[in-house]
């Protein structure tokens, strides 16, 4: 039998080959790739055996992380294989047995060109201060994008950035920008900790990835840092902006008023964007995004509570750089990028 390195090197490598998206690990079953939104069983693998994947997890996780899967069952890591190819992996137990999840990082930033973003959109990157969020499901392309927004700063500007993130996925090289990437639990203890340290710090721009567990107790310390001198792009997982305004005002009125959550939120929101990933015609995948643009109307919605009422908004300021989700993957289905069956899914979905 092969060394568990080695047939975790050639797996992924083969993954990577066939342009999958993740790669699934469990007991009982060969690996599952993921290829244009579709599970594909490598059915010419082995079946994977309890023994085989404690030897594989062995393989690649340090003591500290071994240690965390231990006492709390799961552990997410970034790691890189093969010398060439970086995943994002979740290490978890199901029917208590283990099982492991790849999710590919690519190692190129795409640029904003290629997201196709309007220019109003993209000009908000470009503010000294603000709220900034990019959201959707899981492994939509969240922290891509973000990556996107750093990146292109980081060519342009002479900025102090500051990333907090767990586990950090792209890994930024300094070009005109000085970029600092703080692993959660590892170069600082948590998001709150990390927060606090911006707020004592002059950073121009900081990015702060999915927070599972202490999003209330952030949460003010973002909008405190998005009202003062600094950018901050926050990644947060939500199907649509109106979710994510309500998400944002559920966790900010467990500090303070509902009414004092909602002017706050007015203050320093600039921009949602909620992005999914659909099967392209002829292979791979296309980006679909909900652009929110926060202006005066958005502004006065959010402080009068009248949350809903946003979406007629985005309907009708197309040529200020709004489009919502349906619009979006109506507009993709109309240039071909997508069939009409996958447009139709998507709008039962939004």
């Amino acid at each position: 039998m092969e060394v568990p390195s080695i047939f975790l090197n050639r797996i992924l490598a083969e993954a990577v080959k066939k342009g999958a998206s993740s790669l699934h690990f469990s007991v009982g079953s060969q690996p599952v790739v993921r290829v244009d939104d579709k599970l594909i069983l490598m059915e010419k693998e082995s079946i994977l055996t309890s023994e085989w994947l404690d030897k594989i997890i062995e393989s690649f996780v340090s003591e500290e992380e071994a240690k965390k899967f231990k006492e709390e069952k799961e552990v997410v890591v970034v790691k890189t294989f093969g010398g060439d190819f970086r995943f994002r992996v979740n290490i978890f137990y199901q029917k208590n047995l283990p099982a492991l999840s790849f999710k590919y990082v690519p190692t190129i930033i795409r640029s904003l060109e290629d997201l196709k973003l309007p220019a109003a959109f993209k000009e908000k990157i470009n503010l000294d201060s603000g709220l900034l969020i990019v959201a959707g499901p899981n492994n939509s392309g969240k922290t891509g994008t973000a990556a996107s927004f750093i990146e292109d700063i980081n060519k342009r500007e002479k900025k102090y950035i500051i990333t907090l993130e767990d586990p950090i996925e792209y890994l930024f090289i300094n070009k005109k920008s000085l970029i600092e990437q703080r692993q959660i639990g590892r170069d600082v203890k948590s998001y709150v900790a990390g927060l606090k340290h911006c707020l004592d710090e002059n950073v121009d721009l900081v990015f702060v990835d999915e927070i599972r567990k202490e999003f209330v107790e952030a949460l003010p310390l973002i909008l405190q840092l998005a009202a003062g001198n600094s950018l901050v792009v926050l990644e947060i997982n939500a199907s649509n902006s109106i979710r994510v305004i309500e998400k944002i005002l559920d966790a900010a009125k467990m500090t303070i008023s509902p009414e004092a959550a909602r002017f706050n939120l007015a203050d320093v929101l600039v921009s949602v964007t909620v992005q999914k990933l659909i099967p392209r015609l002829g292979g791979g995948l296309v980006l679909a995004s909900e652009i929110l643009i926060v202006n005066s109307a958005i502004k006065s919605l959010i402080r009068e509570g009248k949350i809903y009422q946003i979406e007629s908004i985005i309907q009708t300021s197309r040529e200020e750089g709004m489009i919502s989700m349906e619009k979006a993957v109506e507009e993709l289905a109309k240039k071909g990028d997508i069939s009409s069956e996958e447009a139709r899914k998507m709008k039962l979905d939004i």
